[in-house]
């Protein structure tokens, strides 16, 4: 999914999961089936990802995680008083805590994007971050040369998390760009409307990272 511009962008923006580092929603699968919680769990808890809160509206508790307005203990004892009707009495999952959820754990470097992303700048171009992402997971800033994108915007610092369209207008700020000087790469499609819906150039970044690298240089 993309939009369709005519002019270069002067930055492009990364999310971070599923673009510069592995999929946290495939880990988030690898974990739930380590830990014996059924599919069905993570749909529950995470169904409403990318659902676009009403003013006035009570947000997910995910969602709240993610604008570090809740830490991820709380969320990991909330899933538990969730989930446990439809846990077997001897299940580990009764154990689990904030400690033992973290998509990031394991996550590696897409060497491709972050290619891409030291080429973009010797262009001179602009290269960002923007990720929805929780306080305890901060280590991904550790498996990135982190020092090579400015800013890096993460939702659970700024209160704000993908698609609210604040988020994207914050970063454009940021960088005293307009909107559509910018091209966004995101793995979640949802977040690639979101960005298109503000006046970005955006692409979803599928697990062909040749691909999605081959688009980004036809952008520039």
């Amino acid at each position: 999914m993309s939009s369709v511009r005519m002019v270069s962008p002067q930055a492009v923006i990364f999310d971070v999961g599923g673009v510069l580092v592995g999929s946290p929603f495939l880990a988030a699968l690898r974990w739930a089936e380590n830990w014996d919680l059924p599919r069905t769990a993570l749909e529950k808890l995470f169904g409403e990802y990318s659902r676009n809160v009403e003013p006035g509206e009570e947000p997910p508790m995910w969602h709240e995680v993610e604008c570090g307005r809740v830490t991820l203990s709380e969320f990991v004892e909330h899933m538990g008083k969730i989930l446990g009707p439809e846990l077997p009495h001897d299940s580990k999952a009764r154990g689990l805590t904030g400690a033992d959820f973290d998509p990031f754990a394991d996550a590696e470097p897409i060497p491709i994007m972050i290619e891409l992303a030291h080429e973009i700048r010797d262009r001179g171009l602009r290269v960002a971050i923007l990720t929805n992402n929780v306080r305890e997971w901060r280590q991904w800033r550790d498996r990135i040369p982190i020092e090579c994108f400015d800013p890096v915007i993460d939702s659970c610092e700024v209160g704000l998390r993908k698609p609210d369209h604040a988020i994207y207008s914050l970063i454009c700020n940021r960088m005293g760009l307009a909107p559509n000087d910018c091209l966004f790469l995101d793995d979640h499609p949802g977040n690639v409307e979101g960005a298109i819906a503000v006046g970005l150039d955006a692409l979803q970044v599928t697990e062909d990272f040749g691909a999605a690298a081959m688009k980004v240089r036809e952008r520039l």
